[in-house]
């Protein structure tokens, strides 16, 4: 039997878009715990008070409060993150080029996504970066997004 992520978090300002992310990962059942945040600061807060950090983070950029470029230079400061957590940028519009190469010389950066998750987009993060992750794979419907 192969394991599951003990953590995603999922960090946006759209309560719509985290409840149908989340969704998605849980369709997938490759986590044990889907979080979810509305800004940078909350998902600082998360990871300082949580003995379980996330393995996986899905970051938008623009948000209230603190965005996930604050969020970025935040998280990097912290001395107690998982070191291998994978972290994906949410974009709901293209990236600027100063905005790409931003994300280009954040290591922590793994990959870029649409903000709307699909099952395949989820599953290719899990499979690329999680060789001991299984993913819900009963049936060709997880091939669609919903």
């Amino acid at each position: 039997m192969m394991g599951k992520l003990k953590q995603v978090l999922l960090v946006d300002d759209s309560k719509a878009t985290n409840f149908f992310n989340k969704t998605i990962i849980e369709k997938l059942n490759c986590a044990e715990e889907v979080v979810t945040v509305q800004n940078g600061e909350e998902a600082l807060k998360w990871i300082q008070s949580n003995s379980i950090h996330p393995e996986l983070i899905f970051l938008d950029i623009n948000m209230p409060v603190m965005d996930g470029w604050e969020f970025l230079s935040e998280y990097q400061k912290l001395e107690d993150k998982d070191e291998k957590a994978v972290i994906v940028l949410m974009i709901g519009a293209a990236l600027s080029k100063e905005e790409l190469i931003k994300a280009n010389s954040i290591s922590e950066i793994k990959e870029f996504s649409e903000k709307m998750l699909s099952k395949i987009t989820v599953g290719k993060i899990i499979n690329q970066y999680f060789n001991d992750i299984d993913i819900e794979s009963n049936s060709s419907e997880n091939n669609r997004v919903l």
